[in-house]
């Protein structure tokens, strides 16, 4: 699966994360040597990538403990003091369980905010199982008329694995899309559970049909499901994108220089994800 640090920019859309931690990626390897006093941003979320705008986060340990910050409507906070790799934040959500963790390793090119935590709260109701083995349907919104035919609808193979109810890490995994021909490694999905709420993240799926022809999916698609229930329609927030470059040897990120051959977007909140257990 892909992961890098451009999984940021799609947080940052949604307003759900900075870069990395609790979401699906993490920022670069290894840590490095912090100043006496710094910035730091975070954010807390549920396990199902909705923001949780008024938890509190709290400063555990260390020269700082105690000092205090509230998320906003985005779920985004920041504090400046003295913090190293072991110090431990605390975020407490009403209806939520508590979720303590350390600073994400270092992110240089998030620079000059290249400290962050992000926190991921478990609400009390078990997640819901959705384990199994699934044919995943993409379909663009009927207003989608600039994409052509074939990619307005897409049909995959995912399978969720079987995870622990016991800890919140462990409502989120990493899907592998296949039964396509997928550019490099852009085949994997965020999925998270929180209750009977599912959620699909999507940094940058990236199909490759044909040499220099490009079919891209990106955004969130969510909603409230039974565990007995399929099809299961969820609402896809984001853009389906078809690109022809102008070499059969072309990449995809040909598609966002200046002249690609071809190029058709259609950014939409009435996209539709559909999972059918196979």
């Amino acid at each position: 699966m892909r992961t890098h640090c451009g999984i940021v920019l799609l947080m940052v859309v949604l307003g759900l994360a900075g870069c990395s931690g609790s979401s699906p990626s993490a920022p670069g390897p290894g840590s490095q040597p912090l100043p006496s006093a710094f910035f730091i941003r975070g954010t807390v979320s549920d396990t199902a990538f909705r923001p949780l705008a008024g938890a509190r986060v709290e400063v555990v340990d260390g020269p700082q403990a105690g000092l205090a910050a509230t998320a906003d409507a985005k779920g985004e906070f920041s504090l400046i003091g003295a913090f190293d790799d072991a110090t431990r934040f605390r975020a407490t959500k009403e209806g939520h369980h508590t979720a303590t963790q350390t600073l994400d390793p270092l992110c240089p090119s998030c620079s000059p905010d290249n400290r962050w935590v992000n926190l991921s709260l478990q609400v009390l109701a078990p997640p819901i199982s959705m384990a199994g083995d699934y044919a995943l349907t993409f379909v663009a919104d009927s207003s989608c008329t600039m994409l052509p035919q074939e990619a307005r609808t897409r049909t995959f193979t995912a399978t969720i694995p079987v995870t622990s109810n016991a800890t919140p890490a462990n409502a989120y995994s990493n899907v592998v899309v296949g039964g396509a021909n997928f550019f490099e490694d852009w085949n994997g999905l965020g999925f998270g559970v929180a209750g009977d709420y599912v959620a699909f993240w999507l940094e940058t799926l990236v199909e490759q049909p044909a040499p220099n022809t490009f079919l891209a999916f990106g955004g969130l698609a969510a909603a409230s499901v039974t565990s007995d229930a399929s099809p299961i329609t969820l609402q896809f927030s984001g853009s389906i994108e078809h690109c022809v470059t102008k070499s059969e040897t072309g990449r995809y990120l040909e598609c966002h220089q200046l002249q690609p051959a071809t190029r058709a977007v259609c950014n939409s909140d009435d996209h539709r994800l559909i999972l059918t257990r196979r």
